[in-house]
Formats: C-alpha cells, sequence, structure tokens
C-alpha cells in the first residue's frame, strides 16, 4: 500500500535500520532507509505510479513490479525479511527472463 501510494516515510518505515537495497545488473548498494528515502526520492521517482503483483520467490515475499501504471514490466523485487522489518529490497531487472519463469504477466492493468 505504501508503495502503491508512493509514500516513501511510510515505506522506508518498514525497513530494519541497516536494511540494503539493491537492483541487478546495476552496481547499486544503498544502506539504511535513509540512503534508500533518497533514492526513492531522487533517481528512483520514476517508480512512482508503478504497480505492484504479489508473488514469492525463494521462500520469501516478492512483488511484479510495472511502471507507468502497470503498462512496462519493470523488475522483480524479492524482500528479505528480518527481526524488526524488511532487511532486504532486490530489484531484478531481468523481466524478459524471470517474468515467464514465475508466469507473471508483462503488463498489468487494475
Amino acid at each position: 500500500d505504501a508503495f502503491h501510494r508512493y509514500d516513501v516515510d511510510a515505506l522506508t518505515a518498514l525497513l530494519h535500520d541497516d536494511a540494503v537495497m539493491t537492483m541487478p545488473p546495476f552496481d547499486m548498494w544503498l544502506q539504511g532507509p535513509e540512503a534508500i528515502a533518497g533514492w526513492l526520492r531522487g533517481p528512483g521517482l520514476g517508480c512512482q505510479g508503478s504497480r505492484l503483483l504479489a508473488t514469492a520467490a525463494c521462500g520469501q515475499p516478492a512483488f511484479a513490479q510495472y511502471r507507468q501504471g502497470g503498462r512496462q514490466a519493470w523488475g522483480l523485487v524479492v524482500l528479505e525479511l528480518g527481526p524488526g522489518g524488511i532487511a532486504g529490497w532486490n530489484t531484478f531487472l531481468d523481466v524478459e527472463t524471470l517474468f515467464p519463469r514465475f508466469g507473471l504477466p508483462m503488463t498489468h492493468l487494475d
């Protein structure tokens, strides 16, 4: 819900104090709610308006992320849960390979 509203404060409140965000294949590694919030409000602002479709990966909660209101498959977001919140937020961008393996559609319009 916080991501759909793009409420960065509510979203980062769900993160563990030393949560890590990655986005393979990019060389991006952010640690901590403040750094992640800064990215979401800066370079990550293109994610605003994205739609998420719940799934699972490696026994962890995951989401297919669709930008442009659901028209563009963007990434497979895999969360790592730990005591005190989300410990890892990993967005894998190879949607052409991953979405078919997970049975995910290439668009998701509500």
